[in-house]
């Protein structure tokens, strides 16, 4: 009789707790929130601030709607965001990009083309159609759990599309070039026609479930050959998003009633049940989900200002007052590369905070400095991690020494940070580093295949337009002129201060016209022979080799193949002159010639060539290199003049 008196004592007070107060208790939180769901047309009941199954389900109703699962307990944190959406339900949103506001977007358009385009590195450059016709595929079929089978993957040209069709958008943007803009916007909704990537097979739901059971158990293999369909549904939502995301920022308002667009947002929609829910932070998969989360709140005109401060909160929690990053720095001889990701990702959380108007903690804020100069110091010296490092979190031991960390310019993963950085800290010591150590050919302005809109461009050009930025160019500008023994300034062009030498046609030039390897940025491209004089002599050198002219209209540019046997002197300096002088005039057996620029960078770069060769004990290179820059000018009035373009 005492133990069931018991069993009845516990039963009836377990089941009087209600979810933040007492089931049988008058709530007036909870009761609060029942007239909102009410008001809102949710199914509840009386509003009596009792808790019951209507509550309940209606409360899961509205998670799911707003793409996140409700886990059963009612408090503060589901009234504020209840109260949340009841004030924006009817405001759509501010911006028409969740990475950047309209102002500063507006302020990018409104920066002049020609800065924009040298900012961005987009002097000469052509889209590639010829990658981009190739199309999204039906389908991503075939990752396994290591993904180190990439090239037998099913759909993978998929990549390559995405990111020459990201970076022809983001020269669209730069040269404003709407002829551009249209055919681009046709090939978005000739992919959404097609319902690309739409055959891949769904791994994730925007349930309570999250990831659907025929997806688990990646890794069952423990080489990780086992095929993992998780790994292809991930990296097509990571390509499907990333042209979501730049469709609204450049294509949304573009002529707007044209019947494209309905198609468009419904191949991107059809997706949208694929996301898996936004709820616990971490780094890595879109930040814990909550990016494409946002996104879609944003599209759908919903508010999603506490998934911003969820993301912001989990940021200050996962970066420590060393400057180290959670399950990142400690990632042993991967550490520098993961700790880069881990800024990458965080500075694309601020600038989505931003452009919400969510407040940045103080704190947060001098731990991401502290983060950025640890990278800065560990790039160069990777000693400077190994606190972190030794640790091999999920890794090798470093010993020291950091693998898969490439030079600045090549980084194109999450390297956004490096331009956001120098715009909002410009005094910072690793803002002037990097606007030293980065070039035009930077891929961290040309495209960025995690957030679609290129983040890197956007806040480059507006750096450089920035008046501090402008009078500090021009200082510099006097300053680097003064130092380069080869070239003179007038106004904003270097000349090239060397004599003349004149070309000499022997024998006629062959065109070099295969498609295959004839870029639009190569006019003139022949094989020609003849001679250049000796400055100071008679003596006559042998000129014949692959050349043509760039195409860039601000520039004189002579690039010549080194291949061939006549310019064997120059050949054999290649590798060593790319360590000095780097790749920006000197790659794939191609060497620059300019004897004119308005790009202080290029008249620097060739100054480069010029101090290198006099420097070695080469007198045959020395010389044959001397010769070929004095040419420049008579060898490509001979292009101009007598090979078709």
């Amino acid at each position: 009789m005492l133990a069931c008196l018991i069993r009845l004592i516990l039963f009836t007070f377990l089941f009087s707790i209600p979810c933040s107060i007492g089931w049988s208790e008058v709530n007036p939180k909870l009761k609060e929130a029942q007239e909102i769901l009410s008001e809102m047309g949710y199914k509840v009941g009386p509003s009596d601030g009792l808790w019951g199954k209507k509550t309940d389900t209606a409360l899961q109703q509205l998670y799911k709607s707003n793409n996140s699962v409700f886990d059963g307990v009612f408090d503060d944190n589901e009234l504020y965001f209840l109260i949340e959406i009841k004030n924006n339900l009817t405001q759509g949103p501010v911006n028409k990009s969740i990475f950047v506001s309209d102002k500063i977007y507006n302020d990018f358009m409104k920066t002049p083309k020609e800065n924009k385009i040298q900012s961005c590195g987009f002097d000469g450059y052509s889209p590639n159609w010829q990658v981009i016709n190739k199309d999204l595929a039906p389908r991503i079929k075939g990752y396994n759990s290591r993904m180190d089978n990439k090239p037998s993957v099913e759909g993978v040209h998929s990549f390559i599309v995405q990111a020459k069709y990201l970076k022809a958008i983001t020269y669209a943007m730069v040269s404003e070039d709407i002829e551009l803009k249209e055919k681009l916007f046709d090939k978005l909704y000739d992919w959404a026609f097609q319902d690309a990537l739409s055959e891949t097979m769904q791994c994730y739901s925007n349930g309570p479930q999250g990831i659907l059971p025929a997806c688990e158990g990646a890794w069952s293999d423990p080489d990780g050959q086992d095929l993992a369909p998780i790994k292809d549904a991930t990296h097509m939502l990571e390509i499907v998003m990333s042209l979501n995301y730049v469709y609204k920022l450049y294509f949304s308002d573009y002529q707007s009633k044209d019947e494209r667009h309905k198609v468009i947002l419904g191949w991107f929609e059809s997706f949208y049940h694929r996301i898996k829910p936004a709820k616990d932070f971490y780094f890595g998969n879109y930040v814990g989900w909550y990016l494409p989360n946002i996104s879609i709140q944003h599209s759908q005109n919903k508010s999603y200002k506490s998934m911003v401060k969820n993301m912001v909160e989990g940021l200050d929690e996962w970066t420590f007052a060393d400057g180290s990053m959670k399950d990142l720095t400690t990632r042993g001889d991967h550490a520098l590369w993961y700790h880069h990701r881990g800024i990458g990702e965080a500075f694309i959380i601020i600038e989505v905070a931003k452009t919400a108007n969510i407040e940045i903690p103080a704190t947060l804020e001098k731990k991401l400095l502290k983060a950025v100069e640890l990278f800065h110091d560990a790039y160069l010296d990777h000693s400077v991690i190994e606190p972190w490092a030794k640790k091999a979190h999920n890794s090798q031991a470093s010993n020291g020494h950091q693998k898969d960390m490439p030079a600045l310019d090549s980084v194109a993963n999450l390297s956004a940070w490096f331009q956001i950085f120098q715009f909002r800290y410009p005094e910072h010591r690793t803002a002037k580093w990097l606007n030293q150590e980065l070039t035009s050919r930077s891929r961290s302005v040309k495209m960025a295949d995690n957030t679609g809109v290129t983040l890197g461009c956007i806040h480059k050009a507006l750096f450089d337009s920035s008046p501090e930025a402008l009078a500090k160019q021009k200082e510099k500008r006097i300053q680097d002129a003064s130092e380069l023994s080869i070239f003179e300034i007038d106004g904003e062009t270097f000349n090239l201060t060397l004599d003349k030498l004149d070309f000499i046609e022997t024998k006629p030039f062959e065109l070099e016209r295969s498609k295959e390897y004839l870029k639009p940025y190569q006019l003139h491209k022949a094989k020609i022979q003849g001679s250049l004089r000796v400055n100071g002599n008679n003596k006559k050198i042998s000129f014949r080799t692959l050349v043509y002219k760039h195409a860039d209209t601000k520039e004189q540019r002579l690039v010549i193949h080194v291949d061939d046997f006549s310019m064997e002197a120059l050949k054999r300096h290649i590798e060593p002159l790319q360590k000095k002088c780097g790749l920006e005039m000197n790659e794939w057996g191609w060497l620059s010639f300019i004897s004119k620029t308005n790009n202080i960078l290029n008249a620097t770069n060739q100054q480069c060539h010029y101090d290198y060769f006099k420097e070695e004990n080469d007198k045959k290179a020395w010389e044959l290199f001397q010769t070929v820059l004095s040419g420049t000018d008579s060898i490509l009035n001979y292009l101009q003049k007598d090979v078709l373009r």
